[in-house]
């Protein structure tokens, strides 16, 4: 497995994690192209012993110094949908078994472990004493403002995607039996944020079973991005 190429072969059995991101709920990643990342991944995967987790991000959203009620019902109504449309495609289709896709919002990783207080303070820390830190997380950040809010949006990103691949927190089951992998695939980049954590050690690194910990799959280039070899 080399950083900038695609993977092969999934051994053993796992999870893919695909992150939902409000923002391109009707975009990049409409329930139609979620489905087409299954497929894909499907003919990599050693044996089918696997659940796929559907993790949708709107809790980041709620760091937001203008999030009004309205928009709250209508974030809601587009996670609902979207989530509607996915069940439906994988029950027409009949390829996958349905019970194997789980959708969760972002707050049950924070709500399911134990280390995302502590982890968010570290990282909070490092981001008022170190400007190169910063300065990744104005990358991320992109055009929106450099605000409390948008920092800690990236923040608590950051610590949810470390929390999963560290293992530290519990999935639910129906085909996985080991846990041996856990995958997380994006249509888009890796965070500057996170591949800075990761190579300066901000977080602990402690799980060595995972291999695909401190990585990224970007399938919209078909590659992965592991930060230890970058």
């Amino acid at each position: 497995m080399k950083t900038g190429y695609d993977l092969s072969l999934i051994k053993g059995d796992g999870y893919l994690v695909l992150p939902i991101s409000m923002a391109r709920i009707s975009t990049a990643q409409t329930p139609e192209k979620i489905y087409e990342i299954f497929h894909y991944f499907a003919k990599k995967l050693e044996k089918y012993s696997n659940d796929v987790i559907l993790m949708y991000t709107s809790g980041l959203y709620f760091n937001s110094e203008n999030l009004s009620y309205n928009k709250r019902v209508k974030l809601n109504e587009q996670m609902l949908n979207h989530a509607n449309a996915l069940r439906k495609l994988i029950q027409k289709r009949k390829q996958y078994i349905p019970t194997a896709f789980h959708f969760l919002p972002i707050d049950y990783v924070i709500l399911n472990s134990k280390e995302f207080h502590q982890f968010f303070n570290t990282l909070k820390e490092v981001e008022r004493r170190d400007a190169v830190f910063r300065e990744a997380i104005r990358k991320d950040i992109g055009k929106r403002k450099y605000s409390e809010a948008n920092i800690n949006f990236i923040l608590e990103e950051v610590c949810v995607a470390h929390i999963i691949m560290q293992r530290l927190v519990e999935f639910p089951r129906t085909l996985v039996r080991n846990d041996l992998w856990r995958l997380i695939a994006y249509c888009g980049e890796y965070m500057q944020t996170d591949y800075y954590q990761w190579k300066h050690k901000l977080l602990p690194q402690k799980d060595i079973i995972n291999p695909f910990h401190g990585s990224q799959y970007d399938f919209d280039k078909k590659k992965i991005f592991i930060f230890d070899q970058m």
